[in-house]
């Protein structure tokens, strides 16, 4: 698989992320978690951030971003910050390389239909961090956290219609553009294309972004044999429940910590 370069992402982090510390919302007094967004693809990103009610995310972006129509602007080569309150809750990112058109205010619980590469986010504290095996969780409270994912699920897709065919009728994989979502100590998933038939049904899908046909028991890193994005739902419960002892696709960025989403060059 291939990765972004390990120079610029290690310049990124030094620059940006400085020492872990706790982070605060807005006038200061609400937990927050950090994203930064690093663009390294040749051709400008527009982000846009969405609750799952639909309604734009609330967040504070640095200084030097420029925002419009709810949407964040990166340059290629440029990095921008949001701080996100833990109340945020459940949550998407995405991104276009044109603005949505004026008017339009961009929803990423929509992006499936648009076929747009989804950052999956929950932004969360307390109990919300901690999950039954989660190191983390053994006698530690924190005042925020943020989950995070990346999803190529098709929009028709269920876990009934993966096991028949890997979803291959079913709108197409939800994937614009490669990413890489990075957490000091935690979990590296990297997804980039390009985009041909995999598994024995042909179905069309990023070619560089882990290999879910066969449940593996291992997500991230560097091996391309592990889980590095959702494909299709892998609900537990319900037809056709994925095995509930298989690791998922989904890692905690801590309180403390910046989750950093690359935008990578290529295909």
């Amino acid at each position: 698989m291939q990765r972004i370069s390990s120079v610029f992402f290690l310049l990124a982090l030094i620059a940006v992320s400085g020492p872990a510390r706790a982070q605060t919302y807005g006038s200061g007094l609400i937990p927050a978690s950090s994203v930064t967004f690093v663009n390294r693809a040749a051709n400008p990103r527009y982000v846009a951030f969405t609750l799952q009610s639909g309604a734009p995310g609330p967040a504070v972006w640095s200084s030097d971003c420029e925002r419009f129509n709810d949407q964040v602007y990166l340059a290629p080569g440029q990095a921008c910050t949001a701080s996100v309150p833990s109340s945020a809750g459940p949550s998407r990112f995405c991104a276009r390389e044109n603005p949505a058109p004026p008017g339009k205010s961009p929803n990423c619980f929509a992006a499936q239909a648009e076929n747009l590469t989804i950052i999956g986010t929950n932004f969360t504290s307390g109990a919300g961090c901690n999950r039954t095996g989660d190191p983390l969780a053994a006698g530690v409270v924190q005042k925020s956290c943020v989950w995070y994912e990346i999803s190529v699920i098709p929009e028709r897709c269920t876990n009934c219609a993966w096991n028949a065919d890997n979803c291959k009728n079913s709108g197409g994989p939800s994937y614009n553009a490669p990413v890489q979502l990075a957490c000091s100590g935690a979990p590296t998933f990297t997804c980039r294309g390009p985009l041909g038939p995999l598994g024995v049904y042909g179905a069309n899908y990023p070619q560089n972004c882990g290999a879910p046909f066969n449940q593996p028991s291992c997500i991230g890193g560097l091996n391309g044999a592990c889980l590095q994005a959702y494909f299709f739902p892998m609900s537990t419960s319900g037809a056709c429940k994925y095995p509930a002892d298989k690791p998922q696709p989904n890692a905690q960025c801590p309180q403390g910590q910046t989750l950093f989403v690359t935008f990578l060059d290529g295909l």
